[in-house]
């Protein structure tokens, strides 16, 4: 009570002043019709200005939970693809899989990215309890992320592109000439291409797709496109690829399960013998 009366005290003079300014105000806009439709007016818009803020603020703090649904529902309707392209590739051989489709989509976030280091890493918050093991591909809905090097029973951690041990099976996509892509250790905006031969047509903005010669990534998964190439010496181009994911601003990715790749892996392994 003390604590008021000081507040009071101290300023007096000022909630005077505002306590006539409201009487006063309330007068003008009582006895003048313009001076009511004016306020009206006023409050108006000072509440919808408010309010706009106010839903502004809620919509970016829903932006998370949106993403997450957004993430979901493009696992969803990968699998779903998948499941048409088994069905269709089914009906064309005449043949019933026990697989109808050959592909599965794992929703996952990733909970640690390195991006500025010579073997840089990901985790992820998915592991063998979703059915997540090594070998498997990481893609988002930009391109082509990396390759699953390890997994325990809840994480696991991705090999990116832009780690200088990643190597992968590409093709050019106007050609389907194969080559290998790999990392120099500059730029995680960039990749290099190799094995390309000097006889091959490039034009720069050539688009990068997976090979699908591995059991890892099926065929056509868009990696990046030709920023720049030049032929030094010997009879294979020097290939500059600009990468369509920016690992700076990646959060949700999907990991592909191959119902396959173990048979081809096994079969692939005895060839060798």
């Amino acid at each position: 009570m003390r604590t008021l009366l000081r507040f009071i005290q101290k300023y007096f003079n000022l909630l005077l002043f505002l306590i006539l300014e409201a009487i006063a105000i309330f007068l003008i806009v009582r006895g003048s019709y313009y001076q009511q439709s004016r306020f009206v007016q006023m409050n108006r818009q000072i509440t919808g200005f408010i309010y706009d803020r106010v839903d502004g603020t809620r919509e970016y703090l829903s932006l998370k939970k949106v993403n997450r649904q957004l993430a979901l529902e493009n696992m969803q309707l990968r699998n779903r693809v998948e499941q048409l392209s088994g069905s269709l590739d089914t009906a064309r051989v005449l043949r019933v899989h026990k697989e109808p489709y050959w592909y599965y989509y794992v929703p996952a976030k990733i909970v640690h990215n390195s991006v500025y280091k010579q073997y840089n890493y990901i985790t992820i918050d998915k592991g063998k309890k979703d059915g997540v093991f090594r070998d498997m591909g990481v893609i988002s809905d930009q391109g082509l992320v990396g390759i699953v090097l390890e997994s325990s029973g809840n994480f696991s951690t991705v090999i990116p592109v832009i780690n200088r041990d990643f190597r992968l099976s590409v093709k050019i996509k106007s050609n389907n000439y194969a080559g290998i892509l790999f990392w120099e250790g500059d730029s995680p905006l960039y990749a290099g291409l190799s094995e390309i031969p000097f006889h091959v047509e490039l034009t720069v903005g050539d688009t990068i797709v997976t090979s699908g010669y591995s059991a890892i990534f099926p065929d056509g998964i868009e990696v990046g496109q030709i920023a720049s190439f030049s032929l030094e010496s010997g009879n294979f181009y020097d290939i500059r690829v600009k990468l369509f994911t920016e690992y700076q601003s990646l959060f949700h990715i999907n990991v592909i399960r191959n119902y396959r790749q173990d048979e081809q892996i096994n079969l692939e392994q005895n060839a060798r013998r």
